[in-house]
């Protein structure tokens, strides 16, 4: 009886061995996080404006053309700025 049981429980024994045991299954994800990168726009150069660099002694007219034309260079310089902010904003 006792060698009946032995057997009986060797062959338990070894039939939980065979088993599998517990399957792991492993699975790739794609995941996608934002990711901070640094802005590489180029700052364009200051124009170089001329106004604060006339006498006093020219006339009205001159002072105008002067402010005019430092007026487009900087409505120019602020359009290239802007366009370097928004290629970092996108």
């Amino acid at each position: 009886m006792r060698n009946k049981l032995l057997i009986v429980s060797i062959a338990l024994f070894l039939s939980a061995c065979a088993t599998d045991g517990p399957v792991i299954n492993t699975v790739v994800q794609k995941v996608e996080v934002p990711v901070a990168v640094p802005c590489k726009a180029i700052v364009p150069v200051a124009p170089d404006l001329t106004f604060g660099k006339l006498s006093s002694d020219q006339d009205i007219f001159e002072k105008t053309k002067v402010l005019l034309s430092d007026r487009k260079l900087q409505l120019g310089y602020e359009a290239e700025l802007l366009a370097a902010l928004n290629s970092c904003i996108k």
